[in-house]
């Protein structure tokens, strides 16, 4: 009887490893982003930050390993899209990538709010003596402010949707520095993708403009060939960040936070 249970313990452990995708490989972009992400370049800093530990947790509660690998933001998309990698970190969705890559999807077809990992708080910033519009709503913005975004981002998106006066940054670690020289007035960033050193000094608006769900999208081919996996991968990520980092998912996973914007 034991040893027929020890053989069947066995035969569970092969078939949960058998159900590993491999290679499995997940992307993290090469800029830091703390405390999420530590580190420039190809490798990872000690700690590596909670993105980093998030995946681990979730690859680890699924029995899997995966390669970790950092490439500059652009390489990463046309990696993740290409099916070079398989998961990315961390994305906003803009109607561009919704065709592009995969997406975690409530039964509507839309992006699953309850299961996205992280929020942030988009907000405006300015310069030292900027002061905020009178009237400001968190959505309303007087036509004379150039707003900077970084191109192609879910912010560029968003400002364009409401008609703001938006000037393209194309670097990412460039968008503060060219708001303090003056290239536009404004910046529509996530509060938390700027550590202090960078807000300064910088007025913060102090109505948010939305809360804004990012996710870990996955290759086409890749959820194609393993679309239970998948799930299953982005259920423990989002799991694993609200355990180890619960400001950035406000609610447990499975509940839509409030005033999420879709």
């Amino acid at each position: 009887m034991k040893r027929a249970l020890g053989a069947g313990l066995v035969w569970c452990a092969a078939a949960s490893a058998a159900a590993c995708p491999t290679p499995l490989r997940v992307g993290f972009n090469d800029t830091a982003t703390p405390p999420g992400l530590m580190g420039q370049g190809t490798q990872f800093e000690e700690p590596p930050g909670w993105e980093v530990d998030a995946v681990r947790d979730a690859l680890k509660r699924l029995g899997c390993k995966a390669e970790l690998i950092r490439l500059p933001g652009r390489r990463l998309t046309a990696s993740l899209t290409q099916g070079s990698i398989d998961f990315a970190l961390l994305y906003g969705v803009t109607p561009e990538r919704l065709a592009a890559l995969r997406f975690p999807l409530d039964a509507q077809g839309r992006p699953d709010l309850a299961w996205a990992p992280v929020f942030g708080n988009l907000m405006l910033f300015g310069r030292p003596g900027t002061a905020a519009d009178a009237g400001w709503d968190g959505r309303h913005l007087a036509a004379h402010w150039r707003v900077g975004v970084i191109a192609g981002s879910v912010q560029e998106t968003l400002a364009r949707e409401r008609g703001w006066q938006v000037e393209p940054v194309a670097a990412l670690d460039s968008e503060v520095a060219m708001l303090r020289a003056g290239r536009f007035d404004l910046l529509l960033t996530t509060r938390e993708a700027l550590v202090p050193e960078q807000r300064a000094g910088l007025v913060e608006w102090s109505r948010p403009v939305a809360r804004l769900a990012y996710f870990m999208p996955a290759a086409p081919a890749f959820e194609k060939r393993h679309p239970a996996w998948t799930r299953s991968f982005w259920n423990e990520f989002c799991r694993a960040v609200r355990r180890a980092e619960p400001d950035v998912r406000p609610a447990d996973c499975g509940i839509v936070p409030v005033a999420a914007v879709r």
